[in-house]
Formats: structure tokens, C-alpha cells, sequence
């Protein structure tokens, strides 16, 4: 029989540092998985804002295959001239002045919907054609939108170039 007097409590002392070091374990798994669960979200959110600028895109692309003539761009309604001097249109224009933006709606899972604007590029002639040959210049367009995720904090802002 063992004397109780001769025991100092080491098993238990095993065991408090045993269940320390576990618990350490299982608070920093805990702070992994919630830092996953935020790079998730960001990516998703990131991902929303992507899909709700390409639909931007398309529809002022839409908007410029329509038939007919197109109207003037003269600033309205997010249709403008290239600019030739100075910061591009797309960094110094304000995105939330409805005035100045024209917007696509129908996306319902996103903070706000996209909106876009369409540049009137300088006309181009084909290679090789002299000024006076009456053939048809072509027409460029740059179609900018800006858009947001789930969140305003996610935005992204895409451009294409349209030729009609």
C-alpha cells in the first residue's frame, strides 16, 4: 500500500498541463478556422462585385449594338467624349451622382447596382484608306462600370472597348 504522505500530486499536476496544452490547441484551431471563414466571404463578396460589373458591362455594350443611331454623348446620362488631356473620366467622375452614371438594375443580391459609363472614342480609319475614299470610319467606345459585392467594401471596376 502506498503512504499517502509520500505523494506530491504529480499526476495532477500531468494533468493540468496536459489539458493547457489542449486547450491552446483548440482556441488557436478556433482563430484558424474563423480566419478562413473571413477570407471566404471576402472572396465571395469580391466574386459578387465581378459578376455584377460584367453585367454593368453588358448592358451599356447592349445599349451601344442597339439599332438606330445612338444619342449625343454630351455628358448626360453617362454618355460622354473621350477625355484628351488631364486624369481619364472613369478615375474623376463621382459613381453615386445618378445624373452623371447610367445604371443596370434587376441584380438583387448585391449592396447597390452597377453603374456604368460610355466614352466616345476619336473615329479610326481602316488602314490604307486615304480621307477622301467615302468609306464608313469605325466607331469606338469605351464602356466603363463600377460596381459593388454584397457589401460597398468590395469594388471593382472593369472597362471594354466596343467597336460599331
Amino acid at each position: 500500500m502506498v503512504n499517502i504522505k509520500n505523494q506530491h500530486g504529480l499526476a495532477l499536476m500531468v494533468s493540468l498541463i496536459m489539458l493547457l496544452l489542449m486547450s491552446l490547441l483548440a482556441i488557436n484551431s478556433m482563430k484558424s478556422t474563423v480566419l478562413e471563414e473571413k477570407i471566404t466571404a471576402n472572396y465571395k463578396n469580391r466574386n459578387m462585385a465581378f459578376q455584377a460589373a460584367e453585367a454593368g458591362l453588358r448592358a451599356g455594350e447592349e445599349f451601344l449594338a442597339g439599332p438606330g443611331n445612338l444619342p449625343i454623348f454630351d455628358g448626360n446620362l453617362g454618355r460622354y467624349q473621350a477625355t484628351t488631356s488631364g486624369s481619364p473620366r472613369w478615375e474623376s467622375i463621382d459613381w453615386y451622382d445618378s445624373s452623371k452614371t447610367a445604371n443596370y438594375t434587376g441584380l438583387s443580391y448585391i449592396a447597390s447596382q452597377p453603374l456604368y459609363i460610355i466614352e466616345e472614342l476619336p473615329s479610326v480609319r481602316q488602314a490604307g484608306e486615304s480621307v477622301g475614299s467615302g468609306l464608313e470610319e469605325n466607331s469606338f467606345y469605351r464602356v466603363t462600370t463600377h460596381a459593388v459585392g454584397g457589401t460597398k467594401s468590395a469594388e471593382v471596376i472593369l472597362q471594354s472597348t466596343f467597336k460599331r
